[in-house]
This record gives structure tokens, sequence and C-alpha cells, in this order.
């Protein structure tokens, strides 16, 4: 599928934001939350270029705004604890569940997590507690896939009202806007009733016109066009009868994100970005 492109930032204007962001830190070092910004953060930041690459190419090469999103989601992870989040600390009956999942490769490779809607009742489950596992599943997957792009596919069949929350969609939606920058390949809204148009209507409205441009709502008449049937949901029509059953995560040591051509890659010198 072809999506828009963004603008491809140069190694020197990455170079540049990764010193913006280090005088800022040296300034404003008393605005810096208590126990300073988490390890793997900073090493993110000074030690690889594709994270810093992506706020790059959301904020159309803007220095001002990319080091605006790039400091705001620093001081968001660093206080939301989102590097400390772990399966010993979340509610493990919301993930037993099934109600949110990664199941397989989109048409491009990337990661599609799934979200069964009709799993979901409004009201039934503690929204903090229910936040923290979004988290704690996107954290893992862009662990296990070097901070690759996901498709998310929220599954709408057999969905109703009480099926969905707008308070938690908009969350999730707020939650990549803000601090997962270019992160999302695609976003399918699966079997859509006309009876919640609104969500329809209310995420694209709640997405950065980038992210708009990769929104489809899809049946199973034109899923294979997003994902190939040897990895599609069974009851989507495709070949993967799997049945969800979570699997402990297998931590590995912190590697650096992705570049845009699929490399690990390191970054110059502090004396050669001078």
């Amino acid at each position: 599928m072809t999506l828009p492109e963004f603008l491809n930032p140069t190694p020197e204007q990455v170079a540049e934001l990764r010193q913006l962001f280090r005088e800022k830190l040296e300034k404003d070092a008393a605005k810096v939350p208590a126990g300073g910004f988490h390890e793997h953060d900073l090493k993110w930041v000074f030690e690889g270029d594709g994270w810093l690459i992506k706020f790059l190419e959301n904020n159309d090469i803007s220095m001002k705004d990319s080091l605006k999103q790039l400091w705001e989601t620093m001081e968001w992870r660093k206080t939301s604890g989102i590097n400390d989040i772990r399966e010993d600390n979340i509610r493990m009956e919301y993930i037993n569940d099934g109600l949110m999942f990664p199941r397989g490769r989109d048409v491009d490779g990337k990661t599609v997590f799934i979200f069964k809607s009709k799993l979901y009742v409004r009201g039934t489950r503690n929204l903090t507690d229910l936040k923290k596992c979004f988290l704690y599943w996107i954290e893992r997957i862009i662990r296990e896939a070097n901070d690759d792009l996901v498709t998310i596919v929220f599954d709408l069949t057999d969905a109703g009202l009480s099926n969905v929350d707008m308070d938690y969609t908009k969350y999730i939606i707020n939650t990549f806007k803000n601090y997962y920058p270019c992160s999302l390949n695609y976003i399918l809204i699966y079997d859509l009733p006309w009876i919640l148009n609104a969500t329809f209507q209310l995420i694209k409205k709640l997405l950065p016109a980038k992210a708009v441009d990769r929104l489809r709502n899809i049946n199973n008449k034109n899923i294979r066009e997003y994902i190939d049937e040897e990895n599609m949901q069974k009851c989507w029509g495709g070949q993967d009868d799997y049945v969800f059953e979570f699997v402990p995560e297998a931590r590995k040591p912190m590697e650096l994100p992705l570049t845009q051509n699929g490399t690990q890659n390191g970054i110059l010198s502090k004396k050669q970005e001078h």
C-alpha cells in the first residue's frame, strides 16, 4: 500500500535536534522530573537517530516543535513510569481476557495490534488500570519490533454502544499522537456498525492530518488490502485460527530504535556534531 511520504530529516538536522535537547537539559536542569530522565530514554536520544527522526518527521522538521514534543515525551515517560511498567505491576486479568493483543503482520510487515471491542463493556473495568495495560502492550511491541511502525485494528465485530468507551478511545489516540510520533502504519476500523459511526468520526477528528491518511474503514471484502490471509484472523475470513493466550515477554538487552532504512543507526560523536 502507498502511504503519504514524510519529510526526510538529514543527519545534520538530527544532530541539531540532539544538541538542542542537550542544551535544554543543561539550561533547564531544575525543571527535569525528580531523579532525572530515565536512562533508557536518554540512550535513545544520545545514542541513536531513529527516535529523533520520528519527532522531526512528525513536526515537518521544525526544530522548535520537535524539541517541544521530545521534551514533553521525556517528561511524560518519566512521571508516568513508562519504563517501569511490567507484568508484575499491571492487572494481568485484563491482559488474560484478550481485550487487546498483538498478532501477525500487515502487508508491509508491521506488527498488528488488535482491540477486540466486544470483550470490553464500558464501566466494568478500572480505566486507569486498563490504560496501563495498553501502555504495557505498546512498550512491549516497540521493544520486540525495535520501534518499527504498528498497525492498529479496532475490531468492532458484534460490538454495540456499551462496548465503546469514548474516554478510552480518546486516550489511545492522544497517546500515539502526543508521545509516539510517526509510529502508526495503519489504523483499521473493522466491521463498523452504523450505530457506532460516531466512533469512526471521533477517531478521525482526533488524528493529526498525516495520520488521517492512514485511517481505513474496512470489512471482510477489503481487509486483504492491508492484511494477507495467512496473517488474518479466522473470524475475519483468514487462515489464522489463533486464540489469544498470554506469553510472558522475554526481555532482551536495550536496543536502539530502527532508522528509516531499517538499521540500528548509531550517531556521530559529540565532537563531530559541533
